[in-house]
């Protein structure tokens, strides 16, 4: 292919390596959806995720054994070029996840469902704090990462818990220990501004 281009210098494939990748990512992922039916877009995501990271490292590789590059200098560019493919990878699926789990969204998607119109008293049963609260813990309890025992949840499957705590360390690492750590402290309840008038 690159011989039909023309293409002598490899290097620039080597350097769009990554951005390819997840143009394989996106298009495996649309086709992985429309193959594999049910409610969690999670395995389609997976499967686009992993053609993106396989391409990636084939055209690395490829590209570099056109250009006679050494072995340790291959490993060192496939290590590199993998790191962008995950980080490609992460964006897209946090991407994809945002118009799956945001609120607004499936607000906006009952209010087309019910031909767009529901009365608010629905909306705020359906969407309340309480509601909302109580429909999160049935899915995590649902997919297995809580386990109910004797009316206690307990954890089960670590896989959210993973991921809040790489999270927790980019928070950490990005905006340093003191903002990491406001952020897991408690809610304080507001002061009271109440003020004796009693004479």
């Amino acid at each position: 292919m690159a011989e039909l281009l023309g293409i002598t210098d490899h290097r620039p494939i080597v350097a769009i390596a990554p951005v390819l990748g997840l143009a394989a990512y996106c298009v495996t992922h649309v086709l992985a959806a429309r193959i594999i039916r049910g409610r969690s877009p999670y395995p389609a995501l997976a499967v686009g995720a992993l053609a993106g990271l396989v391409a990636t490292v084939v055209i690395t590789v490829v590209a570099c054994r056109r250009d006679a590059v050494s072995m340790l200098d291959t490993l060192a560019l496939v290590g590199l070029n993998t790191i962008a493919s995950l980080a490609f990878a992460f964006g897209y699926f946090n991407f994809v996840n945002l118009t799956v789990a945001s609120l607004r969204i499936r607000i906006l998607e009952e209010l087309a469902d019910a031909g767009g119109r529901l009365p608010r008293a629905d909306l705020l049963d359906r969407y309340g704090t309480t509601s909302v609260a109580d429909l999160r813990l049935q899915r995590l309890v649902g997919g297995g990462h809580l386990v109910e025992r004797n009316g206690r949840l307990h954890t089960g499957r670590l896989q959210f818990l993973l991921i809040a705590r790489i999270f927790d360390g980019l928070r950490w690492l990005i905006f340093g220990p003191a903002y990491a750590a406001a952020l897991r402290r408690p809610p304080q309840p507001p002061p009271n501004t109440t003020t004796n008038t009693a004479p």
